[in-house]
C-alpha cells in the first residue's frame, strides 16, 4: 500500500468514527466558528450542518440555537470544560469541550454532546417509583402495627338503620363527612363502610389519630417531609399520612384533640387540597376524602375558643351522630351473638352464655359501648372455666349494677324515703334467701346475727322453710 492509499483509508476511517459516533461532535475554529458537525449532533439538536457551519457561536447564541456556550468558555480558560446546554429543540445536552493547541495557539474545540433529556425522564420515573414504593412501605408498616377490621357494623336498632342508611347514601359522594358520637361507638367502622362503598375503595384507606401523636412530630407525620428537613430525619425523606391517602380516604380521628396551632395547618389543606412537606418547597396536590371523627363537642368548643370555627364548618359538612349503646338496646343481643361466635373461632372453643349472665349484660349500660362490650365477650371465654359463661363470671361491677337496676325498676316516683327503704330491704332479704340454705348462711351474707334476720324477715311477712 503506497503512502496515497494509506492516508485515503485513514481519512475514511476518521469520517466513518465522526459521522458514526453515539455523541454528538461538534467542531469550531479557534475564533469560534463552526467548522464541522456530525449526524448525531444534528439529530440530537434538530438543526442542519449547512445552517451552522461557517457561523460563529455568538452568532448562534444570538439566533437562539443554544443558552450558553461551551466553545467560549474553553476559549476564555483554555482548559477543558463540561457544561449543561439546551439546545434550540429543548433537549438537555451534557457537553464536554477540548481545547486543540497549535504553536501555543488554540486552532480547534472538539465538543463531546450526549443527549440526557431521556436520563431525565428515567430518573423522574424513577423518583415516582421511589414515591410509590414508600408509600406501600408505610402502608404495610401500618397494617402491621393495626390490622383493619373488615366486619361490617352489627344492629338491629331503627336508630343504627337510619345511621346505616345515610352511610350508605353519602358513600357515593366526596363531600366531608363528620362523624360524632361517644368512644367506642363504631365510629372508625363507620369510616371504613363508607371507604369501601364509595369509588375510592381502590386506594389506601388511612387514619391520622390526632390524639396520639406528639405536638413535636404532628406537621412531619401529616406532611411528610424532604430528606434533610431536620437533624434525626430518614435520610430518602418520608412521605406525610395525608399524601398515602391520595385517590383514597383520610380518617382524621380524635379531631377535638387537635392543638389550635396544628389546626391551622390543617384547614389550609382541607382549603387547597394539596401540602408542602417539611423542608420542601413544592406544592404536591392530594386528592382524598375528608372524614372527621370526634367523641367532643365541638361546637361548645368553638364557643369555648378551644377549636376554630372556620375548620369546624369545613368539617361539617354531612354531620352523622352515632348513638351510644345504651340508647340502641336491641343491638346488644346481636353483638353479644357476634362477639361470642368471633371469638370462640378465634380460640378454637364453643362457650355460650347462660340465660341469667345473657340478661345481666343485655340490662348493663355499657359506658365503653360497642368497644367495652367486645372486650368483655372475649375476657369472658378466656377466663370462664367451663362451657357456660355464668354470672358467677361476670365481673363484679356488671352483676351489681344488675342488682341495683333491678331494685330501681321496683321504685317508683310517688315511693317516699321509708318506702323507698322497705323495698330495698325486702329485696336484699329475698336475694339473700335464694342464696342460702339455712339461716345461719342467710345471716351470713347479710352479715347480720340470726336473731336480727328473723326479726327483719317476720316484719316482712318471709317465710321460711329451713331452720
Amino acid at each position: 500500500m503506497n503512502i496515497a492509499e494509506y492516508y485515503k483509508q485513514l481519512e475514511e476511517e476518521y469520517r466513518a468514527i465522526f459521522e458514526y459516533s453515539y455523541d454528538g461532535i461538534f467542531i469550531s475554529d479557534g475564533d469560534g466558528k463552526v467548522v464541522r458537525i456530525n449526524k448525531s449532533c444534528e439529530t440530537m439538536e434538530g438543526i442542519k450542518s449547512q445552517d451552522v457551519v461557517g457561523k460563529s457561536i455568538k452568532q448562534l447564541l444570538d439566533e437562539g440555537y443554544y443558552n450558553n456556550s461551551v466553545t467560549l468558555e474553553v476559549l476564555e480558560k483554555k482548559i477543558p470544560v463540561t457544561q449543561l446546554q439546551i439546545a434550540k429543540n429543548g433537549r438537555k445536552l451534557m457537553c464536554t469541550g477540548v481545547p486543540i493547541f497549535k504553536d501555543g495557539r488554540i486552532t480547534r474545540i472538539v465538543i463531546n454532546s450526549r443527549d440526557i433529556s431521556e436520563l431525565t425522564l428515567l430518573e423522574k420515573e424513577l423518583q415516582r417509583t421511589l414515591i410509590h414504593s414508600e408509600k406501600l412501605r408505610t402502608q404495610i408498616e401500618m397494617l402491621e402495627k393495626k390490622i383493619i377490621h373488615g366486619e361490617n357494623l352489627v344492629f338491629k336498632s331503627t336508630s343504627m338503620h337510619d345511621v346505616m342508611k345515610t352511610i350508605m347514601h353519602v358513600a357515593k359522594f366526596d363531600s366531608t363527612l363528620l362523624l360524632t358520637g361517644e368512644s367506642g361507638v363504631g365510629k372508625e367502622m363507620a369510616a371504613h363502610l363508607v371507604h369501601r362503598k364509595s369509588h375510592r375503595n381502590r386506594a389506601s384507606f388511612v387514619k391520622v389519630d390526632c390524639g396520639a401523636i406528639p405536638n413535636a412530630l404532628f406537621e412531619s407525620e401529616l406532611f411528610g417531609y424532604d430528606k434533610g428537613a431536620f437533624t434525626g430525619a430518614e435520610r430518602q425523606g418520608k412521605i406525610g399520612l395525608i399524601e398515602l391517602a391520595d385517590k383514597g380516604t383520610l380518617l382524621i380521628d380524635e379531631i377535638g384533640e387537635l392543638p389550635l396551632k396544628q389546626q391551622v395547618k390543617l384547614l389550609r389543606f382541607i382549603q387547597d387540597r394539596e401540602i408542602v412537606r417539611v423542608g420542601g418547597k413544592k406544592p404536591i396536590p392530594v386528592d382524598t376524602r375528608i372524614i372527621a371523627a370526634t367523641n367532643k363537642d365541638l361546637f361548645s368548643m368553638v364557643e369555648s375558643g378551644t377549636f376554630r370555627k372556620d375548620l369546624y364548618y369545613r368539617l361539617n359538612v354531612i354531620p352523622l351522630l352515632i348513638p351510644p349503646l345504651r340508647e340502641r338496646r336491641e343491638d346488644i343481643f346481636a353483638l353479644i351473638q357476634f362477639f361470642l361466635d368471633k371469638f370462640n373461632k378465634k380460640f378454637e372453643t364453643s362457650k355460650e352464655l347462660d340465660k341469667e349472665s345473657f340478661e345481666i349484660l343485655e340490662e348493663y349500660n355499657w359506658p365503653g359501648n360497642v368497644r367495652e362490650l367486645e372486650n368483655m365477650i372475649e375476657r369472658l371465654i378466656v377466663l370462664s372455666a367451663g362451657q357456660k359463661i355464668s354470672k358467677a363470671d361476670l365481673p363484679g361491677y356488671i352483676s351489681d349494677n344488675h342488682y341495683s337496676n333491678k331494685l330501681l325498676l321496683k321504685i317508683k316516683q310517688e315511693d317516699t324515703y321509708h318506702t323507698t327503704l322497705w323495698k330495698v330491704e325486702e329485696e336484699l332479704l329475698m336475694n339473700a334467701m335464694k342464696q342460702s340454705q339455712s339461716l345461719r348462711e342467710m345471716s351470713k351474707i347479710l352479715r347480720l346475727d340470726k336473731s336480727s334476720v328473723s326479726r327483719k324477715l317476720k316484719k316482712h311477712g318471709i317465710y321460711i322453710t329451713y331452720g
